[in-house]
């Protein structure tokens, strides 16, 4: 425990200071943040505001997007150049200024930024590949909400080799990195800094019309200095793409997503052969998705025959607890717009427990992907409401037993006082088909900012009831949360039902009622070798309908980062359960029902990926259901080029019990070439000791043009027998596909 004292210590030391302003008068920083006068500039940032009009061009004159801001038509828009730090002193002046451009016309935004370096030499870009790990690099980000939702957004990112990335923030705390959109971007390396610029057509996000006033916010990272510099939103307490304090960009009107038509059509052909039966199934399958702009904020979407060939693969995991785990949506039509669907708010953060809608339902049973003959979408804004409505008709699978079925979804929610929004849901329907199942229920979540000074106070209550072969019952959950730079802390209530069964969502415990509760505080000494360190505690106590407890677990934590980025981590756990029905330790080593009582003790350490190697080791040790654990996870990556970088991750775990002992590997290496942003190949290889599963998986993807989209991917699947030695290589299955992808839009 040498180091957690070491952490708090160091944070008790300075934190007068830290607490205290260190800044005086002056206006402009110094050259390093080692010194204590680095100032900040004196301004309300809980109200701080900053406001840009956007000017309007000719489409004639749109700028070529090629990272030259030498483009005369630039020299036409206001300018953006008050921005300060967030990351290390909130408020303070960056260390290197940047100065951002807007512009305009009928189809496109237009986004250039000057991000100036005295020392270019120092400026990070490591990677190429799209979606990139910008934290590693430096970075700019443009966050757009165009709906004035002061939640959600549109997030666009970019890094000085031009690598693009682009997500769905939902709620201020989801990042759906998944979503994929037809835009330009590029960025170059200059002899005093980088220049970066965007065009971003309106036909690729939704936007109200009515809107006088777009909510937008723009990030710079510089990474050498760990430093982080935004436009708005001054405010350690709220992440990157929180949209709770925006900037405003004024004068956007009269701008058209055409007819609004987007056409994607695609031609896959593949072949399957399967080393077991010596069989080769060939296949030649046209899809399509038709996206259609209502309004400019309300789009209909079909899809036809869908191809899902370009997934990436689940993270391996293994079950080694009494209840389903969960896996994240990764396809591209049920990822579009999917912010609009999002329910319960903080209720269902991290824990996903009750949820009334999955979209991961709709085509994958029991584990199985199933067809998706044709499917309906309609999303967006009606007047001030949010609207998700889809239905999907998928396809039989006999293999399962499973007959194709109609499922449904709707969510609607209306924004109510000044940042917060009440909803409804509905869903209906069985993907598996074996009942008649009907989900109804409403959420509320309230917001609130400058809650005591710099605070956010957040509340959320969800209600949901199911209806399942006649048989009702329903789940109630509720979270009042405050979060600070300094003071947060969370209550969360949750009541499950015994039969609440939401077939289209996600449930995995049912019969129960959970408490949480957790409490911490943050430190940031200042003039320090330390950027920041936590300490925290935290509740979890779980009952049957009855209010007997089953399970009852506590803990608290230490964390504490340096300026670079490294972090250390210790964590203790108390922990209680009463086991009322036997269950197996990854299907191996039997538990019996009875009361277990345990103490786990955890390490982890990181160091900062966006060195050229990157390391990451946990050890977490103790008892568990009367016996022993053991756990052991570790991670290295090497990116020692722009055009490579490769990650290799291994978990281990040890279970020694008076029924048996079980020891589980899970490893995967993940690897990427990318040729330029727009080719790469991706690679990832996976395998597990318990199910002796090994795949690899293999995907070449080329957008020549943002519209048109080559895809070639190599697949194999093979039992590693985890027993004898030499381990034995049994082939299942390789797979061969090529997917051709044009979009048209009109």
């Amino acid at each position: 425990m040498s180091l957690s004292i070491f952490i708090v210590a160091a944070a008790a030391s300075a934190v007068s200071t830290a607490d205290a302003s260190p800044c005086n008068d002056q206006t402009t920083a110094p050259a390093t943040f080692a010194n204590i006068e680095e100032c900040l500039i004196r301004r309300d940032f809980e109200t701080y505001t900053p406001h840009v009009k956007a000017i309007r061009i000719d489409t004639t004159e749109a700028p070529i997007i090629d990272g030259d801001l030498s483009d005369s038509i630039w020299a036409r828009a206001e300018t953006i150049e008050e921005f300060y730090q967030v990351e290390p002193i909130a408020g303070a002046t960056p260390s290197q200024p940047t100065r951002a451009y807007i512009l305009y016309d009928e189809k496109n935004l237009y986004v250039g930024i000057y991000a100036y370096d005295s020392d270019p030499e120092l400026i990070r870009h490591s990677q190429m590949k799209r979606d990139p790990r910008l934290r590693d690099d430096d970075g700019l980000r443009i966050l757009i909400d165009s709906y004035g939702t002061f939640r959600d957004s549109f997030f666009f990112g970019i890094n000085p080799n031009g690598a693009r990335s682009d997500a769905l923030t939902e709620n201020a705390s989801s990042f759906q990195q998944e979503w994929n959109a037809i835009w330009r971007g590029k960025a170059r390396i200059v002899e005093d800094g980088w220049i970066a610029e965007f065009a971003i057509p309106f036909q690729s996000i939704s936007f109200d019309p009515s809107l006088t006033n777009w909510n937008v916010q723009i990030i710079r990272t510089i990474r050498r200095n760990n430093e982080e510099i935004r436009w708005s939103n001054i405010n350690q307490s709220r992440g990157r793409i929180d949209m709770t304090n925006p900037g405003r960009v004024s004068g956007i009107k009269d701008i058209s997503s055409g007819i609004g038509l987007e056409v994607q059509a695609f031609l896959t052909g593949a072949g399957v052969y399967d080393w077991v039966t010596d069989e080769t199934d060939f296949s030649l399958n046209p899809s399509g998705n038709v996206f259609y702009k209502i309004t400019p904020s309300l789009t209909g979407s079909l899809t036809f025959n869908t191809d899902f060939s370009d997934a990436p693969l689940d993270s391996r995991q293994v079950n080694t607890g009494r209840f389903s785990l969960f896996f994240p949506e990764t396809r591209d039509f049920f990822l579009q717009d999917a912010s609009v669907f999002e329910f319960g708010g903080r209720v269902f953060n991290n824990t996903p427990n009750g949820l009334p809608f999955f979209s991961r339902n709709i085509g994958i049973v029991n584990g199985q992907p199933v067809d998706i003959v044709a499917g309906a979408k309609l999303s967006g804004k009606l007047g001030p409401a949010s609207v998700g409505l889809i239905s999907a008709r998928t396809g039989a699978a006999d293999a399962i037993g499973v007959d194709g079925q109609f499922l449904s979804s709707a969510r609607i929610s209306v924004p109510v006082l000044s940042e917060s929004k009440l909803g409804i849901v509905f869903t209906n329907g069985d993907p598996s088909g074996a009942t008649n199942n009907t989900v109804g229920g409403a959420d509320f979540q309230y917001k609130r900012s400058n809650t005591f000074g710099d605070g956010t106070l957040f509340a959320d209550v969800a209600y949901v009831r199911s209806t399942s072969g006649g048989v009702d019952d329903d789940m109630i959950g509720a979270e009042v949360a405050f979060r600070s730079q300094k003071w947060n802390g969370t209550v969360r209530l949750r009541d499950i039902g015994e039969n609440y069964k939401p077939a289209l969502g996600f449930v995995n415990r049912t019969g129960v009622k959970r408490y949480n509760t957790n409490f911490w505080r943050r430190y940031r000494p200042a003039n320090s070798f330390i950027r920041f360190a936590e300490t925290g505690a935290w509740t979890n106590i779980i009952t049957d309908m009855d209010d007997q407890r089953i399970d009852h677990f506590y803990g608290a934590w230490v964390v504490g980062g340096n300026n670079a980025g490294d972090e250390l981590r210790l964590n203790y756990e108390h922990g209680y359960v009463d086991i009322r029905e036997s269950f197996s330790i990854a299907g191996v080593v039997p538990i019996a029902t009875g009361e277990y009582r345990w103490n786990q003790y955890n390490i982890r350490a990181s160091t900062t990926s966006s060195r050229m190697l990157g390391l990451e080791v946990a050890v977490n040790w103790g008892g568990v259901f009367g016996g022993d654990l053991l756990e052991i996870s570790s991670g290295i990556s090497f990116r020692p080029t722009r055009f490579f970088e490769i990650r290799a991750e291994h978990e281990y775990r040890k279970f020694d019990l008076p029924a048996g002992e079980v020891g589980i590997h899970i490893a995967s290496i993940d690897s990427t070439i990318a040729f330029t942003p727009d080719m790469s190949i991706k690679t990832e290889i996976q395998y597990d000791n318990i199910s002796e599963a090994f795949t690899f998986f293999s995907r070449f993807s080329w957008e020549p043009v943002p519209e048109r989209e080559i895809f070639l991917s190599f697949g194999h699947t093979a039992i590693i027998d985890a027993q004898d030695f030499p381990r034995d290589f049994t082939s299942q299955s390789s797979s061969l596909a090529l997917r051709l992808g044009h979009t048209l839009r009109m």
